[in-house]
Formats: C-alpha cells, sequence, structure tokens
C-alpha cells in the first residue's frame, strides 16, 4: 500500500493554488486514516440521536486505564463538531479518485474555477487607421468572455503607442498601475480555507503518511521496522540494519530508530486529527481518538484494493 507518488500537474484553471493541490492530495490521505474522520462518515451517513452520538464520541477517545474529565469530555465532543462541519465541507473521501474530488468539490474549497489572469490583446491599431465597429466588438468580447473567464479581476484598458522604446512604454505602464493600488494577493490566500502553516515541505507529510499505513498493515511490527519500512531516517537506512537477524551491532541503532519512529508517529497522529477538525497540516496538540489500526487497514483496502494482506 503506497501514498502516491506523482502529485498532480497543473492545468490551465488551476492557477492561484498549484502548490495548494498538492497538499489536499495529501490531506484526503490523513482523512481516511482520521478515526474521527470515519466517525463523521458514520454519523451523517446512519444519523443517531444526540445522547448516542455523544457516547460514540466519547467512546471513540475512551481509554479504560484513564478516564476522560468533564473537561477533556467537553473538548472532544467541541473538536468532533468541528470534525463533522469538515467532513461536510470535503464529504466522502472513503473511495473517490482525487481528480474527481479537485473538480467537485477541492477546487471550491483551495483553489480558483478561473484561468490565470493574463495581460490579453484587445486589438491593434495601424497608422492613420480610423475608428471601425469592430474594435467595439472585440471590446465587447475582451468583457464578456476573457474578462468573465478570469473571474471578472480588475484591469486597465490602455492604449500603447507602438514605435517607442519598450522601457519607455513599460515606465508609464507602471506608473498607471500604481496609480489604481490595487493589493497584489498572495497566491495561498485566494484559497477560501488558506493552509495552517506559510512552510510548506512535503517530505514529512509522506513520511509520516507511510508510517501509518505500514502500522495498519504490520501492527506488531516493533517500531524500528516500521520506521525503516516508512524511511524516517536516510541515516539509519543506511546503515544496512539487520530485518530478521539479531546483531549486537544493530542494537543502539534500533533504538534510537525506535524513538525517531514513535515521535514520527505520534506527529503523524496529530496531523491525521488536526486534518480531520479542518486544520491542515497541523501537528498543534490535541487529545487523540484510540487507533484501531485493523479497522483503518480495512478502510485504506476499499480505496486501495491491491493491498497486500494485513500481517498478524
Amino acid at each position: 500500500m503506497k501514498t502516491a507518488a506523482n502529485l498532480p500537474n497543473r492545468t490551465s484553471k488551476e492557477w492561484s493554488t498549484t502548490g495548494i493541490k498538492k497538499y489536499a492530495l495529501l490531506l484526503l490521505e490523513f482523512l481516511r486514516i482520521s478515526p474521527s474522520y470515519a466517525l463523521a462518515h458514520r454519523l451523517r451517513n446512519q444519523p443517531v440521536s444526540a445522547g448516542k452520538r455523544r457516547q460514540l464520541v466519547l467512546d471513540l477517545y475512551k481509554d479504560e486505564s484513564k478516564p476522560l474529565t468533564t473537561v477533556q469530555e467537553q473538548e472532544i465532543l467541541d473538536g468532533f463538531n468541528k470534525v463533522l462541519k469538515t467532513y461536510d465541507e470535503f464529504g466522502d473521501v472513503t473511495t473517490i479518485d482525487f481528480d474527481d474530488w479537485w473538480i467537485n468539490r477541492g477546487i471550491h474549497i483551495f483553489g480558483s474555477p478561473y484561468d490565470k489572469p493574463v495581460p490579453i490583446k484587445i486589438a491593434s491599431v495601424s497608422k492613420n487607421e480610423a475608428y471601425e465597429p469592430l474594435f467595439e466588438k472585440a471590446l465587447q468580447n475582451y468583457f464578456n468572455v476573457k474578462l468573465a473567464n478570469q473571474g471578472q479581476p480588475p484591469a486597465l484598458i490602455v492604449g500603447i503607442p507602438l514605435g517607442l522604446p519598450k522601457r519607455v512604454l513599460m515606465q508609464r505602464i507602471s506608473k498607471m498601475i500604481d496609480a489604481e493600488k490595487v493589493p497584489v494577493q498572495n497566491l495561498a490566500k485566494r484559497a477560501t480555507k488558506p493552509l495552517a502553516v506559510q512552510r510548506l515541505r512535503p517530505e514529512p507529510l509522506f513520511i509520516m503518511l507511510r508510517l501509518l499505513m505500514a502500522k495498519a498493515q504490520h501492527e506488531d511490527w516493533p517500531l524500528w521496522k516500521l520506521g525503516l519500512r516508512a524511511k524516517v531516517s536516510k541515516k539509519f537506512s543506511q546503515l544496512g540494519i539487520e530485518v530478521n537477524k539479531k546483531r549486537l551491532q544493530d542494537s543502539g541503532a534500533k533504538v534510537n530508530l525506535n524513538i525517531l519512529t514513535s515521535r514520527y508517529l505520534l506527529k503523524a497522529k496529530l496531523v491525521a486529527e488536526n486534518s480531520a477538525r479542518g486544520d491542515f497540516p497541523s501537528s498543534n496538540k490535541v487529545l487523540l481518538p484510540q487507533y484501531d489500526f485493523e479497522d483503518i487497514y480495512q478502510r485504506l483496502t476499499i480505496k486501495y484494493n491491491n493491498a497486500k494482506p494485513r500481517s498478524r
């Protein structure tokens, strides 16, 4: 079972959030794993009473060794309301193809459904040419078609005399643009739902997904072995640690890899649960639900029907 290695390519209608689209692909993978998002899917498709819903939510977070406090219960219920809101916005991601989801939902959440605004030639005027009705037709086409397809952004309609130095023309055009005082938008801010961080790094997210999926398939594996499978560290991957044999020289590396993998696994769960609450990619501390990895594996096999059998 693998995460998609090839992120979607840009098209003409995805200009404003090409980078965000790549992260939306990862977001859907975390939502497929999140236990709280799975419960939201169940409750939206099989409605129950408010009391029953409350109990199902709290049961998901129940730890027999450490009962929940009243404050924690309220925090969980408030957090789950956010999960339901995210589900209503993102929908069922169990089996849907990403490109279909992006067209139907994602682009309206993260992107722009319009063409990329670019300067467009309306018409050209020859020396000594008189006004013609065709000029009006070209202008109407610009307003009704070109500008409309770009989402009606503010624009300047200027007459540029040809035959002058390009530098001089650009200086005058630049002054006219500045005089309009239209702020330049940051591309990420065009999205209805901006991402949770400014600096986006996909590789750690891929590692977390690989680790969660490896854990779902091989729940009984020791952490160091899961870490090797998920490639949590290039350093340890290059050490040649024996997987099936006990070697004294591997013991220290395995201890360190256990620690690193444990940290990654916790962070991966936090990212999944923050994603379910509509906050991605974030590893902010939240109360985590119980992770039933056998159940997670069964959900993943619905999407990835070529998954290898789960090890026992």
